[in-house]
């Protein structure tokens, strides 16, 4: 099945056949496990927009998957991350967000090839 996102919105979203869909990094997964610490500089919970991100998040069980760069400093920690593809919209299994561990789930089956729309 091929899909089309529509564009993102704040950097967090995608908007995949007009639903916002969660976009999540594979910097952060390691085979089908998705652990990301979720805390600053990245994300803070004491944001509104990160909280509301994962609530969306825990709710739809889907995530848009993207292939990224990471940039680290000089001390090695991840300084930024550059865009280099869209993989697609996953199911994601068994989502959990801990305070003292982060963002958490299993990527579940692909659902739909995504492509830009023309």
């Amino acid at each position: 099945m091929l899909m089309r996102i529509s564009g993102e919105v704040d950097g967090r979203y995608a908007r995949v056949d007009g639903t916002l869909i969660p976009m999540v990094s594979t910097v952060w997964l390691r085979g089908s496990i998705y652990a990301d610490p979720f805390m600053p500089p990245w994300h803070d919970v004491a944001n509104p927009k990160d909280r509301e991100f994962l609530v969306v998040l825990l709710q739809k069980r889907q995530v848009v998957l993207t292939d990224d760069e990471p940039h680290r400093d000089d001390d090695g920690v991840l300084c930024k991350l550059t865009r280099k593809s869209v993989l697609g919209l996953y199911a994601i299994n068994d989502p959990v967000f801990a305070p003292d561990r982060g963002l958490s789930f299993t990527l579940g089956p692909r659902i739909a090839h995504l492509s830009a729309a023309s």
